[in-house]
């Protein structure tokens, strides 16, 4: 059983596309649009925006990030930033955001899909990018645990918490001697 979105740290654009309007009180904006589908959220964004705004068209989350740092760098006050695109982009370019220094209210974050999700496992730290939902089970990139997706998103990772399916099950220490027996 879910409990209510909202009190959860999942954000609804997390959970269906979405796209937030762009704050009127803003002085200087920049938008980044990861894939082609982002493009047409951003350009709206623009033309909505008081203030003047810049875009940034990429296809992939690694150019996107290097725009977000750029950007950062020279960020004044009242400056805004806008990230579009397939949620697997978006929630690392607002960690990146929130870990630069800005705050929610700076950010505006729409999706274009959310059908895979960027999920953190606890086990062994590794991201992996998988087509499930909250409360599925995906296997982990690193470890190949079977992780269980959980109702919870970092905003410093940028990805769903995975923990151990079975957990629970297993008795205290058996899954740490079977490791150091595969290990050696």
């Amino acid at each position: 059983m879910n409990p209510a979105l909202e009190l959860t740290s999942v954000p609804a654009w997390a959970v269906r596309p979405s796209t937030p309007s762009c704050d009127p009180t803003a002085t200087a904006c920049t938008a980044v649009a990861v894939g082609p589908d982002a493009v047409d959220v951003a350009t709206t964004w623009l033309a909505e925006a008081v203030a003047p705004g810049r875009l940034h068209a990429v296809a992939a989350t690694d150019e996107a990030l290097a725009v977000v740092d750029a950007e950062l760098a020279g960020a004044r006050v009242g400056w805004r930033l806008l990230v579009a695109g397939p949620l697997t982009a978006v929630l690392p370019l607002r960690a990146r955001a929130l870990a630069g220094g800005l705050v929610d209210a700076e950010l505006a974050v729409a999706t274009t899909t959310t059908d895979d999700l960027l999920v953190a496992c606890a086990h062994c730290a590794a991201v992996t990018s998988a087509t499930t939902r909250v409360g599925g089970v995906v296997p982990c990139a690193g470890c190949e645990r079977r992780l269980v997706v959980h109702h919870h998103v970092s905003r410093r990772q940028g990805a769903f918490l995975g923990y151990q399916v079975d957990a629970e099950q297993c008795e205290q220490g058996q899954w740490e001697q079977e490791q150091w027996e595969e290990d050696a």
